[in-house]
């Protein structure tokens, strides 16, 4: 099951398209979702998130939590920064959504109990990564709509 909070002001992350991503990923993997949490928002909360469990005072796109044992049915919530995505996107010459579904395939891989703290480990998650996002191809997986 998945749940979506859409907290970044004039953005959408639309539900069909995430649950693809997740269970691509999810059967490529031999994991089984029990309930995942999506809260879409930004640079701030995210940070506020990063000093306040990890003690680092650094921006970032997503922050995974995991609530479930190794080898238990997946549950956990992903926080994502779309501030910070649309800046990768950028820095890194890639349009916002292949972007997007890069960082959703990252937090969920972090979910099922992958890390990226060694060099060896984020080679690994990359390689995984970039895997899936060739396998996956997503049409609507956000829409932009009018603030006030």
């Amino acid at each position: 099951m998945l749940t979506i909070t859409n907290s970044y002001p004039g953005f959408q992350l639309i539900k069909p398209a995430c649950e693809k991503i997740f269970k691509t990923v999810a059967d490529g993997e031999a994991a089984v979702i029990n309930q995942v949490s999506v809260i879409v928002t930004n640079d701030i909360v995210l940070n506020r998130l990063k000093r306040q469990f990890f003690q680092e005072d650094v921006l970032t796109d997503t922050i995974s939590f995991q609530y479930h044992e190794p080898g238990s049915p997946i549950d956990g919530e992903v926080y994502l920064s779309i501030d910070r995505i649309k800046e990768n996107a950028q820095k890194y010459n890639n349009n916002f959504k292949d972007e997007l579904v890069l960082v959703l395939i990252h937090s969920f891989l972090h979910l099922i109990g992958y890390d990226d703290q060694t060099p060896t480990e984020k080679k690994t998650m990359n390689r995984i990564q970039q895997s899936y996002q060739k396998k996956i191809s997503i049409k609507n997986l956000f829409k932009i709509t009018q603030t006030r």
